[in-house]
């Protein structure tokens, strides 16, 4: 594909994307990256495009990506909704995600889980991977980067 032919298909997902969605920004997509609790279903099925990173407050990689995504969020504020879930609070989201190690970042489309990526990787690789996802196109695919496994 060529520059003009990729230019016209972002275009082109630009426009179905403020169709689709009325042209209204995302209410839930704060721009913040928000905590859940028992209630996460709930909030992740309300935005049309939605990330959560499961992690450990005792993992070195979660906490250095928190500000990753905290300014991700702010750059995707009314088109992707950003939230947090500590595994450890809310065991049962261990096993319905099936995590093997944290962090660990799902996006979701209307509630269902479309990509995954495990472990620490940068803010462009992360920003590349939310905007293909957000443009409605298939999510590259991203190597695992490091993370803390569970024994």
């Amino acid at each position: 594909m060529n520059y003009d032919e990729k230019d016209g298909v972002e275009s082109l997902a630009r426009k179905l994307d403020a169709h689709i969605s009325g042209g209204n920004p995302e209410s839930f997509a704060n721009g913040e990256l928000n905590e859940l609790g028992a209630e996460y279903k709930k909030q992740i099925g309300h935005a049309r495009t939605s990330l959560l990173l499961l992690y450990r407050t005792i993992c070195p990689y979660c906490e250095q990506l928190k500000p990753l995504l905290k300014d991700l969020a702010n750059e995707y504020k009314s088109k992707v909704y950003f939230a947090m879930l500590d595994i450890d609070a809310i065991p049962s989201a261990r096993e319905e995600f099936d995590v093997l190690g944290v962090p660990l970042v799902i996006a979701f489309k209307k509630g269902y889980p479309v990509g995954r990526v495990e472990g620490l990787r940068s803010f462009d690789e992360y920003d590349r991977w939310i905007e293909s996802i957000h443009q409605g196109m298939n999510p590259m695919l991203i190597k695992d980067g490091p993370s803390t496994q569970f024994p």
